[in-house]
């Protein structure tokens, strides 16, 4: 189920975030610096379609879309993150994580529908730093009550920062040592699914863009879309995402569980906000 987030009061994000069962949020991390490529051959389009529930009868209408972009400030972008249009028509802010309150970034995330973190600028030209990252990791409590209200996440590339996704639970996504090379990324069935372009040789979304990271570890919950096999015949994870998932008990798992009776009411409060206030349109 895809929330829009536009009009959407605070108590109530408190209401559904508390919820221990309410579904809720979706969520894509890749290695690839997609935000640095020009959005990557449509790669962009592709992975906000994916979150916004594209295919799923209640998705986020594109143009309703509001995204909003994770980045340190001063650092400029080669091509940029904010390709895509009209999808990200809906609107674009951005947002320096080091620069604001606890307070102020939950705020931020209550005008948003999705949260973009930009690339680790270890990736060559990117746009967040180490420092910005840890910022934003900090506020992974905050996160965790907006993304269980319906709040999507796209992850970028960690490059060599093994703590980029930390602001997600322990244990959610780990990242290896940064990777080399531009070639040889395959989509896995699901991954053909949701519309990544995997052709090698001519127009493709993962090949012929340099990529940096792999997953070494990942949360069950998570679906594998991307993969590259070594020379030595190691098969690495590129990308992967989760769909109506929830953050509980420390960890990230995927939607349907039926609430614990001591949240019912958030639950009540929470759907009365909603629907007052949610919007829905037929996917693309």
């Amino acid at each position: 189920m895809k929330l829009n987030f536009k009009t959407l009061t605070t108590a109530a994000l408190l209401a559904l975030g508390m919820a221990s069962g309410a579904n809720a949020g979706s969520v894509f991390l890749t290695g690839h610096d997609v935000d640095l490529h020009d959005g990557q051959n449509g790669f962009d389009v592709v992975i906000l379609d994916y979150l916004r529930g594209a295919g799923t009868g209640t998705a986020i209408a594109a143009a309703s879309y509001r995204v909003g972009v994770i980045r340190s400030t001063g650092i400029g972008f080669v091509g940029g993150v904010l390709e895509g249009a009209p999808l990200w028509a809906g609107g674009v802010t951005q947002l320096d994580p080091s620069t604001v309150s606890a307070a102020a970034f939950a705020t931020f995330l209550s005008d948003i529908d999705v949260m973009v973190v930009a690339s680790n600028v270890d990736c060559g030209g990117c746009a967040l730093t180490d420092a910005d990252s840890a910022a934003l990791n900090a506020f992974a409590p905050e996160i965790a009550t907006w993304f269980n209200a319906g709040g999507d996440i796209w992850g970028n590339s960690s490059a060599d920062l093994a703590t980029y996704y930390n602001f997600l639970p322990a244990g959610a996504a780990a990242a290896g040592a940064s990777i080399g090379g531009s070639s040889g990324f395959v989509c896995t069935a699901a991954g053909v699914a949701i519309g990544i372009d995997c052709d090698a040789g001519g127009v493709s979304n993962i090949n012929g863009f340099p990529t940096h990271n792999r997953f070494t570890s990942f949360a069950a919950a998570f679906t594998v879309f991307e993969t590259r096999t070594t020379v030595s015949g190691v098969t690495e994870t590129i990308s992967i995402g989760l769909r109506d998932g929830r953050i509980v008990d420390g960890g990230i798992v995927d939607g349907g569980t039926v609430p614990e009776p001591g949240s019912l009411a958030l639950v009540g409060l929470g759907a009365l906000a909603l629907g007052l206030s949610r919007r829905r349109a037929a996917a693309r």
